[in-house]
């Protein structure tokens, strides 16, 4: 993968990618309309599930910064990537505590 920068925090690397949600909730969203579709005669009902599937499978199809966790990465070498590494970022100071 490329080298992409955060337009948010203004690191410089690879992204990771964004964490999957747990198929299981989709699952229970399934059978819990088709449970309702099928007992009411309502079959317009599937179409909720479908839409919340295509959901969860775009938004959870992209990269984000493993510094700030923004969904903000761009190209080094696109016109806003150069204009991040034009303008300083913050130094983001995180304070720990044990």
């Amino acid at each position: 993968m490329k080298n992409k920068i955060c337009t948010e925090c203004g690191f410089i690397g690879e992204p990771i990618p964004q964490l999957k949600s747990s198929f299981a909730v989709d699952a229970v969203i399934w059978l819990y309309f088709g449970f309702l579709a099928g007992m009411s005669q309502l079959l317009p009902l599937l179409l909720i599930p479908a839409g919340w599937t295509i959901y969860h499978i775009i938004r959870f199809n992209s990269v984000k910064c493993p510094e700030c966790e923004s969904l903000e990465m761009v190209s080094l070498y696109s016109h806003a990537g150069k204009e991040a590494m034009k303008n300083p970022h913050p130094v983001n100071i995180v304070y720990r505590t044990h």
